[in-house]
């Protein structure tokens, strides 16, 4: 799990002491613990989706199908709970917000409840179509098998949502560091920007920065941290079969040269 770092007031747009009561405060830093302790379980559950990843490409490359659909499934959960985390974060940093607040607990339930409803009655197209977490688990899996070929959409035609935008077509990865401009070494992605660096080069790069830059990936302007990184098994091992494809085509070559 990567390094956490507490939320300042500043970071939650909280009022601070001033024009708040005791209880106010109090209540205001009991919520900046739980939104730190949230933010930890989402940590957590991207840990977790990237092991499904990594489980249903071994799971693929042996063809167990069945398996794969289990893992599929499994997924879908943490990607559910992935939303509620999200809501929970939303709903608690806007009582954390400047502003009075008569009753923050039954505005907390009223915000869980309107939003639980509404996710509840929404088709699997509408639920995991646009998430990109699912859509590059999907992506993953379909080029084990399908490499550089563009994969059909993810749910029926008749599914609602499951339109041209649910088509992905078959992208090029980048398998080079941007600083080094080498092949990736021990991978480490960006939450903020899905931009990957060798873990190496980025962690130089930052403490030559002081610990927070602009992100360095090509025409990126996000700001980033060590602690926005996490490590990318699942890049490794694309990183990795790349690698081994490009040996064999070379072996091929040169044998079909001498040939």
């Amino acid at each position: 799990m990567s390094q956490k770092f507490g939320r300042s007031q500043a970071d939650r747009g909280e009022a601070g002491s001033s024009g708040l009561d005791g209880a106010q405060i109090q209540l205001h830093g009991r919520l900046n613990s739980i939104l730190n302790d949230v933010d930890g379980v989402k940590d957590a559950i991207t840990l977790a989706i990237n092991a499904c990843t990594m489980t249903a490409l071994d799971l693929e490359e042996f063809g167990e199908t069945t398996s794969v659909s289990e893992v599929d499934q499994s997924l879908r959960q943490l990607l559910d709970a992935q939303h509620q985390l999200e809501l929970e974060q939303q709903l608690l940093t806007k009582l954390c917000s400047g502003g009075e607040h008569k009753d923050p607990e039954a505005e907390y339930i009223k915000g869980w409840e309107k939003d639980t409803k509404k996710y509840a009655t929404l088709n699997e197209a509408e639920k995991y179509g646009s998430n990109e977490d699912y859509r590059k688990f999907r992506q993953n899996i379909w080029e084990v098998k399908h490499d550089g070929q563009t994969m059909p959409p993810l749910f029926g035609a008749g599914d609602e949502g499951s339109d041209e935008e649910l088509t992905i077509a078959g992208a090029k990865s980048t398998f080079k560091c941007p600083i080094t401009t080498s092949w990736l070494v021990d991978p480490v992605t960006s939450k903020i920007c899905n931009h990957s660096f060798s873990k190496q080069a980025i962690t130089d790069y930052l403490r030559a920065k002081h610990g927070e830059c602009t992100c360095p990936g090509g025409g990126c302007s996000r700001r980033l941290k060590m602690s926005d990184l996490y490590p990318d098994k699942v890049l490794e091992r694309k990183t990795a079969l790349h690698l081994r494809k490009l040996e064999a085509e070379e072996s091929s070559a040169r044998y079909t040269v001498v040939q």
